[in-house]
């Protein structure tokens, strides 16, 4: 199963308005969890081109990891990890995915508004805040697999409490997971403290939107590209450089809209990358043995073409009002997941997509993994690419490179 149905249960804290306004579960997937999981880390200031780690690893790993250790049952999300460092990770990362889902349902709004605050802890932001109707939300997310909630309860009444800023209404959420083996439900807990009535915030949704999109644009969008456009971004400055369509690997075209992106192998997961080293390149055989180990599941994370066209044009109000239908279907060997940001998600097993089998073939998963293997090795090789720069061209680039191309040829 790859969907739940959460309670929630309203601490005697939270006893009042907004949250007894409404009653509802919260219905989430597995996809869902992955892509807030995604959204968590710290967003890069620069990418290296030859950072084989973030940008084929990453998320496959963390796709991985979710597979491997959660289980979805109809009332539950079940932690089923041994490793007590691994299971509090695991156990982080679904608070986070369950309070955020929590609070776009309890503010009817798009996850596109959160923004993430404080200082992070390890590479993680464990706040975010939102503004709605000139309101400003701060949220803290726990998740746990214990019994009792009382001293995430009162950690976070406690932090909320220590803040120099001031903003309308702090709350928390805790999550509680079921452990493996075990038969409770799982129940999303809000804990708050009261409201500040004067408190108003002035709304920027979309410089909100941009900093959200970067951080999925830092796995999607070419390294160099990517950087041209976060360091303005992050500086406050109000230009920066136009996302161009082509230096995204591929578009994906689901639901009569296009969605640019990047593809991931569990087999360019750098642990199985690692696994096939030589003294000389990766061989046909070691990739069939690996391919044989590993099997073939392949991803498409993209972003709706809407979103990276109102960027392109500065236009404001599309990206702040965005909206796109809920999409969700689960198989055997494929799922697909679209989300009301914008964010479509393919998983794909055994060839079962064929879309995603023509942008992401078997041979580009091999180059790729001997292009890693000699990254892990340093050996850069000669960019090869025709020239284009005047008096040189067609000649063969001489730059070297880890990537198939250099930064100029791409």
């Amino acid at each position: 199963m790859n969907n739940t149905s959460i309670k929630v249960l309203i601490d005697p804290s939270a006893n009042r308005s907004p949250f007894t306004d409404k009653a509802f579960a919260i219905e989430l997937d597995k996809g869902e969890l992955f892509k807030y999981a995604v959204w968590m880390f710290e967003i890069p200031k620069h990418i290296k081109e030859s950072d084989f780690d973030y940008l084929q690893s990453k998320v496959p790993s963390l796709e991985h990891l979710y597979t491997d250790y959660i289980q979805l049952k109809g009332d539950a999300i079940v932690n089923i990890c041994t490793d007590d460092r691994t299971k509090q990770m695991i156990s982080e990362m679904i608070g986070i995915g369950v309070g955020l889902k929590y609070a776009t349902l309890l503010l009817t709004i798009n996850p596109n508004q959160f923004k993430k605050i404080g200082v992070p802890d390890e590479g993680k932001y464990l706040d975010y805040s939102v503004i709605k109707e000139q309101k400003e939300y701060e949220i803290e997310t726990k998740g746990t697999t214990g019994d009792y909630y009382s001293v995430m309860k009162n950690d976070i009444i406690a932090k909320k409490k220590d803040q120099p800023k001031s903003v309308y209404l702090r709350f928390g959420t805790i999550t509680l997971l079921q452990k493996d083996g075990g038969s409770r439900e799982s129940q999303c807990v809000v804990v708050d403290d009261p409201p500040d009535d004067n408190n108003v915030a002035i709304e920027d949704a979309y410089q909100t939107a941009l900093l959200y999109y970067a951080t999925y644009f830092s796995y999607i969008l070419d390294s160099k590209y990517y950087n041209r456009f976060i360091a303005p971004l992050l500086r406050g400055q109000g230009r920066w450089s136009k996302i161009q369509p082509n230096k995204f690997f591929g578009r994906y075209h689901f639901k009569d809209r296009t969605y640019y992106g990047e593809c991931f192998d569990y087999r360019l997961i750098k642990e199985n990358v690692l696994s096939v080293r030589t003294e000389g390149r990766v061989t046909d055989r070691d990739f069939q043995a690996l391919t044989q180990r590993v099997g073939r599941t392949k991803f498409f994370f993209g972003v709706d073409q809407t979103i990276i066209q109102a960027i392109n044009r500065g236009n404001r109000n599309l990206l702040a009002t965005y909206n796109s239908p809920k999409f969700f279907e689960d198989g055997d060997n494929l799922y697909r997941f679209l989300d009301t940001d914008g964010i479509l998600i393919i998983k794909s097993r055994n060839g079962s997509d064929g879309q995603l089998e023509q942008i992401f073939s078997e041979d580009v998963v091999r180059e790729r993994l001997g292009l890693y293997e000699q990254y892990l090795r340093g050996e850069a090789h000669l960019c090869g690419a025709p020239c284009r720069s005047r008096g040189i061209e067609g000649k063969p680039c001489e730059r070297r490179t880890f990537r198939r191309f250099c930064f100029f040829h791409r």
